[in-house]
């Protein structure tokens, strides 16, 4: 269960500030100006790019670009198919990137 929170904590992280550029540089810096390492950051980032079909990925681009609401947003337009695939990627990308610890 704490993975399971510290996915959804990890994913709102990303998405709590909009990133300005593009792609992976948004969801690092999204994730950044809540309070994680760039290491960090940039391995989730690289992790959702890499794991993460592209439909999905632009997705929380997206969200991470709009900030809050747009993770929220997200989360109620992703099929049921789509938030497991999230939450698999979010838990495994927050244990092997160091998330949380």
């Amino acid at each position: 269960m704490k993975y399971a929170f510290l996915a959804t904590a990890m994913m709102f992280g990303l998405a709590a500030c909009g990133g300005g550029g593009g792609g992976k540089a948004a969801l690092v810096d999204a994730c950044v100006a809540d309070g994680e390492s760039k290491e960090n950051c940039s391995c989730m980032a690289d992790a959702a790019e890499s794991q993460l079909d592209k439909p999905l990925f632009n997705k929380l681009v997206k969200a991470a670009k709009d900030g809050e609401d747009g993770v929220e947003g997200m989360i109620g337009e992703l099929s049921s198919e789509e938030q497991g695939k999230f939450m698999g990627f979010a838990m495994s990308a927050a244990m092997s990137c160091g998330m949380g610890s």
